[in-house]
């Protein structure tokens, strides 16, 4: 099977379970069971990293396992657990790595930067520089800030924004399908960015 036909099919199975998490979809089909804010995000951020295009050498020799590093939310860290168990993305296993406040976090594909004080998201953005790392967080101004992505609550659904031109400086290449289903905001008007 073709490159061309995996994204196609792995698009047709993956987006209504995304459309579904964005659009508020907060309990299972089975009765009784609810889903948390933290599994949610979880599930949220496994999709992200499915529809997003790395550089060739960023995700190094196949088979190696690829970190995706958490700061602060116990409960996030948990949850996360649970959704990238037996998990892959492009031939890689998917891990967590918890992260504190001094840690590097170059060597993560991604990183979820969670209820982190300003100066310590600041730092670490700073840190990742233009490396291709996907970032992730869930302070209303993280994109803003130079987050890639920036998950919104909004009454009982999580909505998320991205940072184009962060996406961009990282060198990633984000699917079209995922940048319809955020809220995409650009740092420059078009003729500032050639």
């Amino acid at each position: 099977m073709g490159i061309l036909m995996r994204r196609r099919c792995l698009g047709r199975v993956l987006l209504p379970l995304l459309l579904g998490v964005c659009l508020g979809a907060e309990r299972d089909s089975l009765p009784g069971t609810e889903r948390t804010e933290e599994e949610m995000k979880s599930a949220m951020l496994y999709n992200f990293i499915k529809f997003v295009e790395w550089p060739a050498n960023a995700l190094g020799e196949n088979g190696t396992p690829l970190a995706v590093g958490v700061l602060g939310n116990e409960a996030f860290v948990a949850a996360l657990n649970a959704a990238l168990q037996g998990k892959t993305v492009s031939g890689h296993p998917l891990t967590v790595r918890r992260l504190d406040a001094s840690a590097d976090p170059k060597g993560c594909l991604a990183i979820y930067l969670g209820s982190s004080d300003n100066r310590q998201v600041a730092r670490i953005l700073q840190s990742v520089g233009r490396s291709p790392i996907l970032t992730l967080g869930e302070r209303a101004q993280f994109s803003r800030q130079g987050g890639i992505i920036s998950f919104i609550r909004d009454g009982n659904r999580v909505r998320f924004e991205i940072n184009l031109d962060a996406a961009e400086r990282a060198g990633l290449q984000l699917s079209s399908k995922l940048l319809r289903l955020g809220t995409v905001w650009r740092e420059a008007p078009p003729e500032a960015r050639n």
